[in-house]
Formats: C-alpha cells, structure tokens, sequence
C-alpha cells in the first residue's frame, strides 16, 4: 500500500508542475499585460518601465526560474493591478467558493447516486427511462443556460429568490442547483451502468438461487461491488465543480473564485491568474489522489498491478 501511495503521489507531484509551467507559457504568450493594464496609447517609456518592474524584460527561461523558485519559498507573486499578495487575495474569495461547492457535491451525491441505483434495479421499466432521460437532459443541457432557467422562472417570473449576490441562504439555492444537477446527471448513469454490470455477475445469481434475501444481496454483494467504479467518477466531479464555479459565479455574481479568475484574465494578472489555477489543480490532483488511494484499498486488485507495472 505505502509503494502504491508513493506511486500516486509522485504522478500528482508531476501534473502540478506540468500545469504550473503550462500556465506559464501560455499566460505569456498570448499578450503583453503592459499593453493591457496600461493601455495601448501609454508612452513606450511608460511600458518599459513596467516591465523592467515587473521582471517581463527578462528572458522567458528567466522569468520560468524566478517563478519557480518564488513558489518552492512559498511566494505566489503580486497582483500588477493594486500591489496585494497574489495568494492573499486568492484565500480571500475561497470561503465564498466552497461555500458553494461543497453543498453542491453532496447534493450531487444525495441525487445522483440513489437515482443511478434506483434506475438500475428497475431497468427497462418506465421509471428507468424517465430517471436515464433527465439524465441525459441534465448532462448536455450547459450550466450557464440552466443559470439563465433559473435566474428567469425563480427571480424574474415567480420571483422567490435573489437574482444574485450573497447576501442571504436564498441566494445560494440556484447557484448550487446550477453546480449540482450536471454532476448527479453523470454520477446517476454512471451508478447505473456499475449496477447493471454486478447484478449479472455469477456469484449474484448464485447467492440468489440459495434463497438469500434480495435485499440483502444488493446491500452486501451488489452495491459494495458497484461502488469501486463509481468511485472514480467522484473525484472527476471535484473537478468539474472547481470548473463549473467560473460559470456559476459569473452568471450569479458570486464573489469566489471563479469571479475574480474572469477579472484577472481580463486584466492581464498574471500572478493571480496562476495562483488560481494552481489553488484549482492541487484540489483536483488532491481528490484524484485521495480517490486512486481509495480506489487501491477498496480493490487491492489495483494497487498490485500498479506496483507491478511501475518503472525500476
């Protein structure tokens, strides 16, 4: 087990820094934030002297090493716009973010997982085909147009619930619906098919055929079993949730995250552009680790065979 942690740990350790250093080029290679925090009419004086401040004169394998190394003494850099710490600013809005995404995630599990086995222990019935198709329908239906549903029946038409903001428990309703319906659309036919596949193994038929009780079939040889897949598919939603923030708050005006990702990209901010997405990847390579962790003690079946299959 302690092998096959150590396996894990070290790929999450290496998609960090695949994203730090992706983000990185790609941040500095689609514009100059001189031209856009300044504005293009600043005198070229001006520019020169924001960038030689702000280290962008240097050359990009300099600027990468300066990075790198105010991140492993824990320095996130400083936003351009108003001098504050990149981190500090970032911290400030994570409260708001979770604020959301927790109660989303359970939410998504409180509806997508009982949905998925309740569709597969009726399956082609009625009841299968209607759970199946709100699935499908809350899957491919996007977030910011279920946002908009939303905002249009409950805020404007009926106008039980604040069209935005924070300032009350009414205004996180719609945002979290917004958060968790696509993610319990996914967890529910996912569950399902996990289902479907264990209740056609032998050893169900077999404990059937001795006369044990049907109900306790499914909670001891059925969903114990169909919960090894499903895990997997929990941590892709922390993902997703951490994605699906950036809709959601800009839509409902939400001081998180997500919001101040969208200013901060528009702003040309690079340090507060990089920490979020960095704040964003050490929460989803996290749950992929904590999840793979699961995963190999659930099924020792797995850990084996990455042990086995890993580089000497």
């Amino acid at each position: 087990m302690i092998a096959y942690a150590a396996i894990r740990l070290f790929r999450a350790v290496l998609t960090l820094w695949l994203l730090v250093s992706i983000t990185f080029l790609v941040m500095r290679l689609t514009g100059d934030p001189a031209l856009q925090i300044m504005s293009v009419e600043a005198p070229p004086d001006a520019i020169a002297a924001f960038e030689r401040f702000w280290g962008l004169d240097q050359p990009l394998w300099r600027q990468y090493l300066t990075y790198i190394g105010g991140l492993a003494q824990g320095d996130f850099g400083v936003s351009m716009r108003d001098g504050q710490s990149a981190l500090a600013l970032v911290v400030d809005r994570v409260p708001a973010t979770l604020s959301l995404t927790v109660p989303a995630l359970v939410l998504t599990l409180l509806i997508g997982l009982p949905a998925g086995v309740y569709a597969a222990l009726r399956r082609n019935t009625t009841a299968d085909r209607l759970t199946m198709m709100s699935s499908v329908i809350g899957y491919t239906v996007p977030s910011f147009v279920l946002a908009l549903v939303l905002v249009l029946v409950f805020a404007v038409w009926l106008q039980w619930l604040p069209a935005s903001g924070a300032d009350d428990w009414r205004g996180y309703l719609m945002p979290i619906v917004t958060l968790a319906l696509p993610g319990a659309a996914v967890i529910a036919r996912f569950t399902r098919s996990a289902m479907i596949e264990v209740l056609n193994q032998p050893y169900v038929r077999t404990a059937t055929g001795k006369g044990v009780i049907w109900r306790r079939v499914v909670s001891r040889h059925v969903l114990p079993n169909a919960a090894i897949p499903t895990v997997t598919i929990v941590g892709f939603m922390v993902g997703s949730l951490m994605a699906g923030t950036i809709i959601v708050e800009t839509v409902f005006a939400w001081p998180g995250v997500g919001q101040l990702l969208i200013n901060a990209v528009g702003n040309r901010d690079l340090a507060i552009v990089q920490t979020i997405l960095l704040f964003v990847g050490i929460c989803m390579v996290t749950a992929n680790l904590a999840v793979d962790i699961a995963y190999g003690w659930i099924d020792p079946r797995t850990r084996r065979r990455t042990v086995a299959t890993s580089p000497r």
